[in-house]
């Protein structure tokens, strides 16, 4: 008989969904480095052992924990993008998706966190990658769609302004988060469409 890994079966899902739920609240309360696994049991209402059976680490539980909260995003984003009109609005919507809710969005917390262990780990920095790459395909088809329209130009020589776009939202979210809390509501979305409007306007 094959051998299932643990989470494979509906109750393994279940029980992990629980740890991960619990290290997400805690995570965004006083980082993962402050954690506990003690008190992730606790918060799941298991035991720690358990928490070991389904985690190896707790940078293992950070980045299960930030694939089962981007997995979600992606369902979410590709629910909602269809909704907005193509062209603009559309951009803009994925713009206000990307950026951080405020200074304590747990999806941002998450990424920081794991994006400080990534210089140290080439498996991290893949494992990172490969989250963003729907993020990336999402935005390459809302522009792709708008220049089809005629509402966009193409971007500029080459296909990786989904890259550039991106690392300017992630460069303007760290902004805020480490360096500029009090920039105003709608600030971020501002500057983040005068850079899109750069490359992509008339």
């Amino acid at each position: 008989m094959e051998r299932r890994s643990p989470g494979s079966t509906p109750a393994g899902r279940r029980s992990r969904d629980r740890i991960m739920q619990a290290s997400l609240s805690l995570i965004t309360e006083v980082g993962i480095d402050q954690v506990r696994l003690a008190e992730i049991a606790r918060r799941a209402d298991m035991s720690s052992g358990q928490v070991i059976y389904y985690f190896s680490s707790k940078e293992h539980i950070l980045l299960e924990t930030l694939a089962w909260r981007e997995q979600l995003e992606t369902a979410e984003r590709r629910s909602a993008l269809p909704q907005a009109e193509p062209g603009w609005p559309r951009l803009e919507l994925y713009v206000d998706l990307y950026l951080p809710t405020s200074l304590t969005d747990p999806v941002w917390i998450l990424w920081m966190e794991a994006w400080a262990r990534a210089p140290h780990s080439e498996e991290v920095s893949r494992f990172l990658d490969a989250l963003m790459r729907p993020w990336r395909e999402d935005l390459a088809e809302i522009v792709d769609q708008g220049v089809a329209e005629g509402v966009f130009q193409p971007p500029g020589p080459g296909d990786d302004f989904p890259l550039r776009f991106c690392a300017v939202l992630d460069g303007l979210s760290v902004l805020q988060l480490r360096q500029m809390p009090d920039l105003p509501p709608g600030r971020l979305a501002d500057l983040a469409m005068k850079s899109a409007h750069a490359e992509l306007g008339p």
